[in-house]
């Protein structure tokens, strides 16, 4: 069996094959520049060249491997696909950062900022980090890991099995910023438990809209709600400056992940779609991992 057989017959073992040693090694570079060189270096370059480099450039080729041009104009479909109900930018854009700010309010009360400041921390802090965090990295890392990996494994193992091994996947990409961080162990593995209500978020939004565009905008900003991009920090930095907001995000987006599996029956948006399908209606052996 060659190598383009393999391909074919294990495309998420193909990809994870190619990302870790690729994507990690590129995360990776501003602490070996630290160690070896004494010099600092930021991370969001890099994380957005190992998101280009490891999640899409992977996704593109094997997906070129398996399924053809067919599978590509399908790829590119989802991404670009931006027509749906407006609800549901209104969950990215108003539900998602809505209950970050709430939490915040309740733990720290309201913030001493003026008008102006408030915004200020809406239209630079979250609104532009949003869309620069939406361009450069949440939609290509939603291209991978919804619209590659997890509707694979859905459509074998259903909706919330799925949702589990991506946020075992999605918390071993993020292990290069843990290592930065000198984090200890339990984060990982609370950031794999907290994970999985985040993925099951993503894979109701997917399976009732079939767009990694809007995937990509709800995850792009929660992220902007508490962290911000390469171009600046975001909204909850902004009004509490000098206070650790990071927990608010994954906590916002347990919260309503919770709700939605409870809400769904665990569906995910199953019964909205019954067989939620990868990128082309492929033979069963093209969805082995």
């Amino acid at each position: 069996m060659n190598v383009t057989e393999l391909v074919r017959k294990h495309p998420i073992a193909a990809f994870l094959a190619w990302f870790f040693p690729v994507g990690w090694a590129i995360a990776l570079i501003p602490l070996i520049a630290q160690r070896t060189m004494d010099v600092e270096w930021s991370m969001e370059p890099f994380i957005i060249a190992s998101t280009w480099l490891g999640l899409l450039l992977p996704i593109v080729v094997i997906t070129n491997i398996v399924e053809g041009r067919h599978g590509l104009r399908l790829l590119r479909q989802r991404v670009t696909r931006f027509r749906t109900n407006i609800g549901w930018y209104a969950l990215g854009l108003l539900v998602v950062p809505g209950v970050v700010l709430a939490l915040a309010l309740v733990t720290f009360g309201p913030p001493s900022i003026s008008p102006s400041g408030w915004l200020t921390a809406i239209g630079i802090g979250f609104l532009l980090q949003t869309l620069v965090g939406f361009a450069t990295t949440n939609l290509w890392e939603e291209a991978a890991w919804m619209g590659f990996v997890q509707v694979r494994l859905q459509t074998r193992h259903g909706v919330l099995v799925a949702a589990v091994i991506t946020a075992m996947l999605f918390m071993l990409q993020h292990v290069p910023l843990m290592v930065v961080q000198d984090m200890g162990l339990i984060i990982p593995v609370a950031f794999f438990v907290l994970a999985i209500p985040f993925r099951a978020l993503m894979a109701w939004v997917y399976n009732r809209t079939d767009s990694l565009f809007v995937v990509g905008l709800v995850h792009a900003a929660g992220d902007a709600a508490v962290a911000g991009t390469i171009t600046g920090v975001g909204l909850l930095p902004r009004l509490y400056e000098g206070y650790d907001v990071g927990f608010f995000g994954i906590a916002a987006n347990v919260i309503i992940g919770l709700i939605v599996i409870g809400a769904t029956r665990a569906r995910l948006g199953m019964s909205a779609r019954p067989s939620p399908r990868p990128l082309t209606e492929a033979a069963p052996q093209f969805l082995s991992a």
